[in-house]
């Protein structure tokens, strides 16, 4: 090693070191910098938002559902055979029959497509967080979101209590202050925006099923009175969905007690595809079992699709950066070509004037590759406990820009990172080592 540090210390102190090789080394380590740290702040946000959408979707739809391919759906009672059945095959924690209804939904502005679920009131909850779904303000608010694992909302269970069929008084034009019967809905938020209605308006639910009249078909339709909002952070669930008491959609839609299936919450949801083949086996036709993955899985293809496409493009920058780290390496072969010369001319071997070169550019790369990390990292604390980024309520699951900084992908990108600044350095030190010592000392 001595030749080495002899040249490091020679390159260090050379009174004709040129200073465009300091600037495209610095240059280069920004270049790695910058891709490191944009490689680790895109990946983050991306794993964060994939986590907040997989616990929504997972919250929305429950761990198993299972329908009935029958037309006229599954027979429902209390001491349901089928019910039985899926207990003594999987461990389930909970469970809600529930009924789903294509509509038309009519409001103060254009009649709009909606998905209407019916629900158990008193079962639900055990499913779904239907109490952190239902919403009391304005849909123009934020929410707080440190209550989805909290289900003690009174003024919540007021709402869901709205849903089946009460009485509320009213003023009448004649007869003053009359009793009438109503029936509550919940749609979600993106939908009243467009409906244009707010809590205490009246909506129309007109089936798409006609009804035989003497003045010819007409659809079944419904007045109910919105008492709460849903809101999931869904655009795919709050711009369609709407909920029902389970024995009104039975009774609007016809099904006498007929219902579209069942939603199970299991003990552990890391065994759910394992439980989808049990159940699939033991209950068979006509019935059919959906995990909250098989609903979602084209979505989670198409989030990983992005981050591999995301980080191929963001790992070009270090690339760049690494093409300038080559560049600075030459000049500095040209620069020190007599040094270089007199070395070898001193018996110095190539193998040590390889090294030399290599440590160079392997030092550039590796403090490109620590500050970035640490910027990245940085960064990533900075959105995950400060609102950097001013998000609209109802457009995202959460109320800030989630991070989600995974340990096995900051090793991958430091590893990746600090390869190809190593591997861009053996052009230059071949070159450098394959100096011919006659050549560099001709003009001297």
């Amino acid at each position: 090693m001595g030749f080495e540090t002899f040249v490091a210390r020679r390159y260090l102190r050379s009174p004709r070191k040129d200073r465009s090789i300091s600037v495209i080394t610095k240059i280069s380590v920004i270049g790695v910098a910058i891709g490191v740290m944009a490689l680790i702040v895109a990946l983050s946000v991306m794993n964060g938002f994939e986590k907040d959408l997989k616990g929504a979707l997972q919250r929305v739809n429950g761990d198993l559902t299972v329908y009935s391919l029958s037309p006229n759906g599954l027979r429902w009672q209390d001491d349901n055979p089928l019910l039985t059945r899926i207990k003594e095959t999987v461990p389930i924690s909970a469970y809600a029959p529930f009924t789903h209804h294509q509509a038309f939904i009519m409001g103060k502005h254009k009649p709009m497509l909606t998905l209407i679920k019916g629900i158990d009131v008193n079962l639900e909850a055990g499913v779904a967080p239907i109490n952190f779904f239902v919403r009391t303000d304005s849909f123009e608010s934020k929410r707080d979101n440190s209550l989805v694992d909290n289900a003690n909302r009174p003024e919540i269970e007021e709402i869901l209590g709205k849903l089946a069929p009460h009485y509320e008084t009213a003023d009448g034009q004649q007869q003053g202050s009359v009793r009438k019967k109503v029936y509550g809905i919940i749609i979600g938020s993106q939908l009243a925006k467009e409906l244009g209605v707010d809590i205490g308006d009246w909506v129309t639910i007109m089936s798409l099923e006609a009804r035989i009249t003497p003045m010819g078909d007409m659809p079944r339709a419904k007045r109910f009175r919105i008492v709460g909002f849903y809101e999931s952070g869904l655009p795919t669930a709050d711009e369609f969905f709407s909920v029902i008491d389970i024995k009104v959609a039975q009774t609007v839609f016809k099904m006498g007690n007929q219902i579209s299936g069942l939603t199970l919450s299991v003990e552990n949801r890391n065994k759910a595809d394992q439980y989808k083949e049990a159940l699939q086996k033991t209950i068979g036709f006509p019935y059919i079992i959906n995990t909250w993955i098989d609903q979602n899985r084209n979505l989670f293809a198409m989030f990983e699709l992005e981050k591999f496409g995301l980080a191929v493009i963001l790992t070009m920058i270090i690339l760049i950066a690494a093409f300038n780290i080559i560049s600075s390496l030459i000049m500095l072969v040209i620069e020190k070509n007599k040094d270089i010369a007199i070395l070898k001319a001193m018996g110095a071997k190539d193998q040590s004037i390889r090294r030399i070169f290599m440590m160079q550019g392997i030092i550039i790369g590796l403090t490109g590759t620590i500050i970035g990390e640490i910027l990245g990292l940085l960064i990533c604390w900075v959105l995950r406990n400060y609102d950097v980024i001013d998000i609209p309520p109802g457009v995202y699951v959460g109320n800030r820009i989630s991070v989600d900084v995974q340990i096995w992908q900051i090793s991958l990108i430091a590893a990746v990172s600090f390869l190809i600044c190593f591997v861009v350095t053996i052009f230059p030190s071949r070159k450098a080592s394959k100096l011919d010592p006659v050549q560099g000392l001709r003009n001297e």
